[in-house]
């Protein structure tokens, strides 16, 4: 089948050659969610600050409960002030209970209400009289903190990583202790690699000590400080001869993973690669494209590079590996897998092709056409889409994003828009297992008249005729779905 991806906008290395079981885990929380708790229960109160919740905006009658935020590991509560001015102190707690930050906002007391308002991205407090304070969430966040720990204690190391922690910039000794990053119940590492290639791995671990993210940040390595900026909300990593990494806070936080099985299951990726796409066209011909170009095969149990680099690939469902390579000539490609090299007898022209086997392919210009390979030439058949996919009975679905995220399908001689929009990519197995992805890396499957919601969120997805589905998250983790 075709592969159909967004690519990674984090680069992410694997975390090793043996399949995982995504472990239950924190995940990043990415919308702020409203509890009622306890009046008379709250955590330890800043001096000056008391607990004063009502049942509504015109009572001072007190609440038996007092509604709280919860959002990334963090409780927000909104206190009023010992002398009652039109204040509320909006303090943050850690998962240990711990005060972590702290704002006076005026304009309201005496709190009834918390909303959150998902699309402006706001959270507003309610208190007496109605009247309301906003905070977007941005403005919500404490700043992360930064900790000194052993450097010979770490959690779990990713392959291909190792701990290297120096005591400056201009020495290259051992440190005892290494800086990590300690914000939103993550705990966040820098590693340098096996290598020694001038590239931090950014690794984010659960409390549990579990990899939830990671990225490959080139430029610096051997990390020996870090620094918070809160004015500009960045994290600078320091390293050799004092060349840094910054990282916005907003690019820290894991996206939300998919589930455990029955749903997915975490794969590792190549050892010292990432993926930036995979393409299955069986449960036993499941491909992966790395950063780099290279492709790689998964055997079962590891992932083995093959030869050359190119720019897309497409398995398909006798598990020809077709490939195109625009930045030469718009090249398509086919993989003699018996020799491990790429063969280019096939006229170029497309950016992606969509393969139903070794003998019949469909290609997309740079221009939104749509050709049939027809023996020598390409054959062209409509036009205007940015992504095609066919499954292994001859289904052929587009995608147009420019024009309303539509999504289109093939009746053998026009693209038809009977379905219902809003998907920026589409897999297509057969006529009876068609999967797509949002902008927002929602997950979808097509029933016959809709589209499903589906657990997770990833970046890409393919699709085979037997069931087979594999997916990438935003920071190039792997997943295989078991139904």
């Amino acid at each position: 089948m075709s592969l159909h991806s967004k690519l990674p906008n984090l680069a992410a290395l694997a975390v090793g050659l043996l399949v995982l079981a995504a472990a239950p885990r924190a995940e990043a929380q990415l919308t702020p969610t409203v509890a009622q708790v306890p009046a008379n229960a709250p955590p330890a109160i800043p001096a000056g600050m008391k607990v004063t919740c009502t049942p509504g905006p015109g009572t001072g009658a007190a609440a038996a409960n007092c509604p709280v935020l919860k959002w990334h590991g963090y409780t927000y509560w909104a206190f009023s002030y010992g002398d009652n001015r039109v204040a509320m102190g909006i303090v943050v707690y850690d998962a240990a209970g711990k005060a972590v930050a702290q704002w006076e906002k005026p304009g309201s007391r005496y709190v009834y209400a918390i909303t959150v308002d998902g699309a402006g991205k706001n959270v507003t407090f309610a208190g007496q009289s109605d009247a309301k304070i906003t905070m977007t969430w941005d403005a919500l966040f404490p700043p992360p903190v930064v900790v000194q720990v052993p450097a010979n204690a770490p959690p779990a190391v990713p392959a291909g990583m190792k701990v290297t922690c120096t005591q400056g910039p201009g020495t290259g000794a051992a440190a005892t202790t290494c800086p990590v990053v300690k914000w939103g119940g993550y705990t966040y590492w820098a590693f340098s690699y096996l290598d020694n290639r001038v590239a931090m791995g950014i690794v984010a671990y659960d409390a549990a000590g579990k990899v939830v993210a990671q990225w490959e940040k080139p430029g610096s390595r051997y990390v020996y400080a870090i620094t918070v900026d809160s004015t500009g909300r960045n994290v600078v990593f320091a390293g050799q001869s004092d060349a840094k990494l910054t990282l916005k806070w907003s690019d820290l936080f894991p996206p939300a993973a998919p589930p455990a099985r029955p749903d997915w299951q975490l794969v590792a990726g190549p050892v010292g690669a990432t993926l930036k796409q995979v393409s299955v066209g069986n449960a036993n011909a499941v491909w992966g494209l790395d950063t780099a170009g290279y492709p790689w095969k998964w055997t079962g149990s590891a992932w083995e590079r093959k030869a050359g680099t190119v720019s897309t690939l497409a398995v398909t469902a006798d598990g020809t590996v077709w490939a195109t390579n625009p930045p030469d000539s718009l090249r398509v490609l086919k993989l003699d897998v018996a020799n491990n090299k790429w063969t280019w007898n096939i006229p170029t022209g497309m950016k992606q092709v969509a393969a139903v086997n070794a003998a019949s392919a469909w290609g997309l210009d740079n221009g939104g056409s749509h050709y049939l390979l027809n023996g020598a030439t390409w054959e062209k058949k409509g036009c205007c889409v940015s992504q095609i996919s066919i499954g292994s009975d001859g289904e052929l679905w587009a995608t147009n994003p420019p024009d309303s995220n539509r999504v289109l399908r093939w009746d053998g001689s026009k693209w038809t828009w009977n379905i219902p929009a809003g998907m920026t990519y589409v897999s297509v197995g057969n006529a009876k297992n068609i999967w797509a992805l949002n902008g927002s890396d929602q997950i979808f499957k097509w029933s016959g008249s809709a589209w499903q919601s589906m657990p997770g969120a990833l970046r890409n997805i393919s699709v085979a005729g037997d069931g087979t589905v594999w997916g990438i998250n935003a920071t190039g983790m792997v997943y295989k779905w078991v139904p």
